[in-house]
Parts: C-alpha cells; sequence; structure tokens
C-alpha cells in the first residue's frame, strides 16, 4: 500500500475463532484497544468517511468512525454475511453487498445496495492471444484453469491432475490445456504427478498475472470465495468446489449463488473424486450449448463496475457527513 502512496496505521487487534483459551480471553482487551487506536488515528486523520471491508481487523474501526459520527460503508462480499458485517452493519450507512442474497440477512434501517465485488484492476479486459502467450498456450484450443488462491487448494491438487491423468488417453482432452495453480507447498509434487502425462498442463505455485490467467481459459475450477466476481467478470462457466472448513460454510453459500444463476455448477468436496470430477468438466466443456449459456449467465450476473460503485456511493455519504458536521 504504501507504494501506491497509501499510508497504513496498525491496531493490535487479532482473530478470535480458531484461538486458544488463553487467546479467547485476551481477546476482549485487544479489541477495546484496537478501538482505542482506531479512534486516535481517526482523529489524526480527519476522514470524511471510512470503509469496512467486513473481517474482524475492521471492526474497531468501524466502531470508532461511529463513535466520531463518521460516515461508514461497509463490504458483504460473501452471500453469507459474517458475524462481523452482521454487527458491524449497525454502524453503517450502507452495506455494499456482493452477492443478491445478502441483503436478506441484514436486518434493521442500514441500506443494503447490490453492488458486486471489487475487481482486481485488468480483470476482463485482457484479450485471450494475450493471454495464452503469457503462459505459453495455444489460443486456439479449449483452456481449463483451476486456482486455490495465493496457497493453493490441497484437495483441488490432488483431484485435478488425478482427473487429467485419468482421462489422458482420450483423444479429446489431449487437446485440451490446463493451467494449475497450486500454491507453494504442492507444486512440486503436482508437477512430478503429471510429468509424461500427454494433455498439455502449465504447473504455477502463483500466477501473478491473474487477467492473463482468465483470458486464456474457457472454463474455471476453483474455490468459492467472494474472488468467484473475477470469474464472472470474464463471463466463464466454473465448477466450484466450497472449502468445507469455511467460517459459517460461507464459500458453498457463495457457490449455491452462482448455481441458481446457471453460471456455475457446484461439487462438493466430499462427493468428489476424480472420476466425477473428470465427467463434470466433460459434461460442460464438451456440450457446446450448455457452456454457451453457462457463460451468457456469468456475464449477466456479474457486476464489473462494483469498485466505481461503492466510490461513487462512498463519495456521496462522506459529503453527507461533511455537511451535517459543518452545520
Amino acid at each position: 500500500m504504501p507504494a501506491h502512496g497509501y499510508p497504513i496505521r496498525y491496531i493490535a487487534i487479532r482473530g478470535y475463532l480458531g484461538k486458544s483459551l488463553p487467546g479467547k480471553l485476551s481477546f476482549p482487551l485487544l479489541f477495546a484497544w484496537s478501538v482505542c487506536q482506531s479512534l486516535f488515528h481517526l482523529i489524526a486523520d480527519r476522514p470524511d468517511a471510512v470503509l469496512g471491508t467486513g473481517g474482524y481487523a475492521s471492526a474497531p474501526p468501524v466502531l470508532a468512525a461511529w463513535l466520531l459520527r463518521v460516515p461508514v460503508g461497509l463490504l458483504a462480499l460473501d452471500a453469507l454475511p459474517s458475524k462481523a458485517v452482521l454487527l458491524l452493519a449497525r454502524c453503517a450507512r450502507e452495506v455494499y453487498a456482493g452477492f443478491p442474497e445478502c441483503a436478506a440477512h441484514i436486518a434493521g434501517r442500514t441500506a443494503v445496495v447490490h453492488t458486486g465485488n471489487p475487481l482486481r484492476p485488468g480483470i476482463g479486459r485482457t484479450a485471450r492471444a494475450e493471454g495464452s502467450t503469457a503462459f505459453g498456450l495455444d489460443p486456439g484450443r479449449t483452456t481449463v484453469l483451476m486456482y486455490g488462491g495465493s496457497q493453493g487448494a490441497h484437495a483441488l491438487n490432488l483431484l485435478v491432475p488425478a482427473a487429467i491423468a485419468a482421462r489422458a488417453g482420450d483423444p479429446r482432452w489431449r487437446e485440451l490445456q490446463f493451467i494449475v495453480q497450486t500454491g507453494p507447498a504442492d507444486a512440486a509434487a503436482v508437477a512430478e504427478r503429471l510429468r509424461g502425462v500427454p494433455v498439455r498442463t502449465v504447473v504455477l505455485p502463483y500466477i501473478d498475472n491473474m487477467p492473463a490467467a482468465f483470458a486464456a481459459s474457457d472454463l474455471v475450477i476453483s474455490r468459492s470465495g467472494s474472488g468467484v466476481a473475477e470469474t464472472l467478470a470474464c463471463g466463464l462457466p466454473s465448477i466450484l468446489v466450497p472449502f468445507p472448513h469455511a467460517a459459517s460454510n460461507h464459500q458453498e453459500h457463495n457457490a449455491r449463488s452462482l448455481e441458481r444463476a446457471g453460471a456455475a455448477v457446484v461439487a462438493l468436496e466430499r462427493d468428489l473424486d476424480p472420476g466425477k470430477l473428470a465427467s463434470l468438466v466433460e459434461s460442460i466443456l464438451f456440450d457446446p450449448e450448455r457452456m454457451a449459456g453457462m457463460a451468457g449467465a456469468a456475464r449477466r450476473m456479474a457486476r464489473p463496475g462494483a469498485a466505481a460503485e461503492i466510490a461513487a456511493r462512498l463519495s456521496a455519504i462522506a459529503m453527507e457527513g461533511t455537511n451535517v458536521r459543518s452545520h
């Protein structure tokens, strides 16, 4: 952030869920101290508005802003809002929802606006040829992108290579290409598993250029965190495998939202094996009509202007707050 001209202010807050008993017992003191730190920073910086990102770390600044009567906008990135979002919504003028289902879970007078989730720069703006070239792939071949986030998804790292290897004798699969993002822990093992398999596969621990990866691809296999907004923005069909241990099972709620819209197929990890995953891939990739229908549904569900809309709405409530405080 500092490299882009934005200073960082640190507070002492730590997570609560999954912590040891001493960590949980110390949480109220850390939270209270973090609110005090946030009050100090906000008084010093005098912002016209505060945007809460919905995680536990945003709770003290949002509460401090509410105490100082600074207008608050709040991101709710998932279809099922987190406990932090449900609590902080009471302090917010507006909640910016990533999924249409979010509003039903937020009670009270706070306005909930379905903006979609902000996208990183370049998503949906890269040409296919450019994306394929970035990974040394043929833009004329059907391409599948599997990614599991910066740390990878171990279950997908086992399932996807096994599915590729199991179907490698099928001439249709030999015409496919795969980009497999594993995270650092499994990269070597996945590369070794696919060594000698006659299906063109690029294995990477991390993908720096996600806009290019999406541009090169025809189908996405991934978890279903809030980042599925990027898949939608690129108009790509997806097979979503929710992380089964996500808080409040919010990833499955996200995935079901896309499934109801016709943009994705949901496959629960406990029900998957390499053969079932390969069959799902075939049922989409080798059915052009289904592919087109899912791609269209993804584009209809996408909110590519989310960041601009959130910025505009936050600016508006900032102006309202400035006017109130000036009188």
